[in-house]
């Protein structure tokens, strides 16, 4: 059984997906705005659906395989895009991981007003 990491980017209004096998060499990349449509907004829910079935089949043409997802970075569609991708590929995911990272310094002081 081989094991392969799909590393999902989501940048603010794009989304890139890079899979990679266990030494990191990548095997496919792909990018929401590079099969956009022009005309038509990317961060939709019936875009993503047609961008997850369409590019993903790739990946579920290997044999004995389990996929490591790995998500970084957040975006208004982040929650719908997971569900949809782990509907997909149910069977085929060994485990999931989110490396969002939030700031931890708490809120900036005001500036002082100066008359």
């Amino acid at each position: 059984m081989k094991l392969y990491f799909l590393l999902i980017l989501f940048a603010q209004n794009n989304i890139f997906l890079t899979l990679t096998n266990f030494k990191g060499e990548v095997i496919i990349w792909k990018s929401l705005g590079k099969v956009k449509i022009k005309g038509l907004k990317k961060l939709t829910n019936s875009f993503l659906k047609n961008f997850i079935f369409s590019n993903l089949n790739e990946i579920r043409l290997f044999k004995n395989f389990k996929l490591h997802i790995k998500l970084k970075g957040y975006n208004k569609t982040k929650k719908k895009f997971t569900r949809l991708l782990l509907l997909f590929l149910q069977e085929v995911t060994f485990s999931l991981t989110d490396d969002f990272k939030e700031p931890m310094n708490g809120c900036k002081p005001k500036k002082k007003r100066r008359l």
